[in-house]
């Protein structure tokens, strides 16, 4: 999934990138499934408080799709914009399947590529923060439940 941020001017623009490889694999017959295993919610975002944040405004969505037998690689790219008049921080939540992997993420700054390295959950968290603190662009991505995942992105 990609996920395009643009700030107003004089901030900084983000773009990020997660790319999710869905395994497409046949149902189990008889398999019993709860509720909550059998739909998938839209994804959102949630705005953190303060001064001067606004709703950030979803203004297009893209989406590619490579099928090969039972495996299908999806790439959704949504383009988000910071319509107030700071930087702000963000928590993107998005539902997947249970068999979906998000296997890289990306995110561009002001011209800047810079590639995500899987980490430690404590040390990943440390290294957000201290990005967010020195006003950097930055992202964490972590997966709260098999069909949950959650990115934050600091400084959109």
């Amino acid at each position: 999934m990609e996920t395009r941020f643009i700030s107003s001017p004089g901030t900084i623009a983000a773009w990020t990138t997660l790319v999710a490889l869905l395994a497409l694999a046949s149902t189990t017959r008889g398999a019993i499934r709860g509720p909550d295993e059998a739909r998938t919610l839209s994804p959102y975002f949630r705005v953190i408080g303060g001064a001067g944040a606004e709703r950030l405004g979803l203004k297009a969505t893209t989406a590619e799709v490579a099928i090969a037998g039972t495996i299908a690689r999806v790439k959704v790219a949504q383009e988000y914009a910071n319509e107030g008049s700071c930087p702000i921080e963000a928590v993107y939540v998005f539902h997947g399947s249970t068999r979906a992997a998000v296997h890289a993420m990306r995110m561009t700054i002001g011209g800047r590529v810079r590639v995500a390295k899987v980490m430690e959950r404590s040390a990943a968290t440390a290294t957000y923060r201290k990005a967010k603190s020195e006003g950097k662009g930055a992202a964490l991505l972590e997966q709260q439940r098999p069909n949950v995942f959650e990115m934050r992105v600091a400084n959109i």
